[in-house]
């Protein structure tokens, strides 16, 4: 069995979890919290990630689904927009 590697300072070498990351985090944070009273739209939203996720839509379904959950929100589907592939973000502008 291979010993894990480690950094010349000893410490094991995972790195911390990358800005988009937290940024993802806080944005899904975010979206709760402003459908606290309607959580339906906080679960469509995940069930809408979730589908996509196992492939069974691509990513502009989801920007089109995600831009009608979102349509009175506008801060929250701009901010989406920074999660998605750059050649989808240039047609999301």
């Amino acid at each position: 069995a291979k010993k894990p590697s480690s950094s010349p300072t000893g410490q094991n070498n995972e790195a911390p979890a990358p800005v988009e990351f937290d940024h993802a985090i806080n944005y899904v944070t975010t979206i709760k919290k402003r459908f606290h009273a309607h959580p339906e739209i906080y679960r469509k939203f995940l069930e809408i990630l979730h589908t996509y996720q196992k492939e069974q839509r691509g990513i502009k379904e989801v920007l089109d689904e995600v831009s009608v959950l979102f349509a009175d929100h506008a801060d929250l589907l701009k901010e989406f927009t920074y999660f998605l592939p750059d050649a989808v973000q240039s047609q999301a502008k």
